[in-house]
């Protein structure tokens, strides 16, 4: 089950006005540079699409938020509906995620610093459509 669809969300210098830049089919390569290019600001957002949908994160899709070190990550597909990060270790203070347009903060308990959790959450979901066993969900 590959992903047939990186989507990344791209924003002007300003933080504001933004586009979608879509590749289909993507490498393994390419999906880490998307990762790792993330930054809360230009590049807040990656979806990673398995089915024939290209925009809608609420469908076949992995979404991750953040960059410089602090990452969300929610997955819809199959019998998952915005499933979430969820460690019970980590507090409910907000930490910022987004920063330009809007932005968007999340308690800490829903984000991970762990660049290669979400490395190994992106593959696996590339691989099987699942979330990783060994990563804290919850919703």
């Amino acid at each position: 089950m590959p992903i047939r669809c990186l989507t990344v969300v791209v924003y002007g210098e300003t933080g504001w006005g933004w586009h979608l830049e879509k590749t289909p089919d993507p490498s393994w390569n390419q999906i880490v540079s998307a990762i790792q290019r993330l930054d809360k600001f230009r590049y807040p957002w990656a979806w990673l699409f398995i089915g024939d949908e290209d925009e809608d994160s609420t469908i076949d899709c992995l979404t991750i938020l953040g960059g410089g070190g602090v990452y969300w990550l929610a997955l819809s597909a199959g019998k998952y509906d915005q499933l979430q990060l969820f460690d019970t270790s980590k507090s409910t203070e907000e930490i910022e995620l987004w920063t330009s347009d809007q932005g968007f903060a999340d308690d800490e308990c829903h984000v991970t610093y762990d660049l290669d959790l979400v490395l190994r959450v992106a593959k696996h979901f590339g691989e099987t459509g699942e979330p990783l066993p060994e990563a804290p969900w919850g919703i």
